[in-house]
């Protein structure tokens, strides 16, 4: 599993797109062959998901957040459903990872209790360790449990439950019939704990820049400075100088967590009409935010 723990898992617009459908229903496949990583494009990851999801016959997980607001010295368990409707035993391993999103949105995945704003120490799991038959289902208890100490609710802070299925499988030429376990697939669970002393929400955009090397592809580069999570829409709207014609590009949504900055890409059209534009770089933080933005002259080429 070391391998990975450490790695970018996908491209920002995959992930939270598909994350964000079936947020509230379903779950979120991590697919990867042992001790090789796996990276997918879009339209490949998407595929796969979808694949996979119709041949394991809704082997499901809810809900796929958890969100805490304790206070220093208070704790909370909420329940997590699991269920098989597969047609076969199905084993499911449970286990923590610390995890931030990186500037362009990727997740990256560490061992617990190692990442500054991790709350995996104070995580407490009932189970960690399930089977269940065809069309069984059962619950596992996810205990969250602060310290007695105002620096544990100074900050927002975040874990990853990740729900791992397993397949065990005997190895005939052994006489012993000795077991092995073949990772198949893993569901993540986000773990957020937002102390509700916690409510300044403020976003700054610093910047439209050209990526490097990607013809007029550019980012608009901004930051939360606040002290909790938003939930933002970004898009750039440009102007011609010569004609005044107004192009608005495709939004993009993402999540951004308290303090990190996030550079959100966009691809001009292929038909954009060359010459110079005037670009708005809007980031769209919430109803209760005022809109954010960056004006700065471009050239299409």
């Amino acid at each position: 599993m070391d391998n990975l723990s450490y790695t970018r898992q996908f491209h920002n617009y995959a992930l939270y797109h598909f994350g964000n459908m079936i947020k509230n229903s379903f779950f979120v496949f991590t697919l990867y062959m042992r001790h090789i990583k796996i990276t997918f494009l879009l339209s490949l990851f998407l595929f796969v998901c979808f694949s996979v999801r119709s041949s394991a016959q809704n082997l499901g997980v809810h809900p796929t957040t958890l969100e805490f607001n304790l206070a220093n010295g208070q704790s909370e368990t909420q329940v997590i459903n699991i269920s098989n409707g597969s047609d076969k035993k199905v084993q499911f391993k449970l286990y923590l990872n610390d995890w931030i999103r990186d500037s362009l949105g990727g997740h990256v995945y560490y061992e617990p209790n190692t990442q500054p704003r991790s709350c995996s120490r104070w995580v407490t799991l009932s189970k960690n360790f399930i089977e269940l038959d065809p069309g069984q289902f059962t619950t596992v208890n996810v205990k969250l449990q602060l310290p007695d100490s105002p620096a544990a609710a100074s900050e927002m802070k975040w874990s990853m439950l990740f729900i791992e299925t397993v397949e065990e499988q005997t190895n005939n030429g052994n006489k012993a019939a000795a077991a092995t376990v073949k990772n198949l697939l893993r569901i993540g669970v986000h773990i957020y704990e937002t102390p509700p002393s916690l409510t300044k929400k403020q976003m700054k955009v610093y910047e439209i820049k050209p990526v490097a090397n990607a013809k007029n592809t550019y980012q608009v580069v901004c930051q939360n400075v606040g002290d909790i999570m938003l939930e933002c829409k970004s898009y750039i709207e440009l102007s011609g100088i010569a004609d005044g014609k107004k192009t608005k590009l495709e939004p993009v949504e993402f999540p951004i967590f308290p303090g990190q900055k996030r550079y959100i890409t966009f691809q001009l059209p292929a038909n954009m009409p060359k010459g110079k534009y005037s670009a708005l770089g809007v980031v769209d933080a919430g109803e209760d935010l005022s809109l954010e933005a960056v004006e700065s002259n471009i050239d299409v080429e």
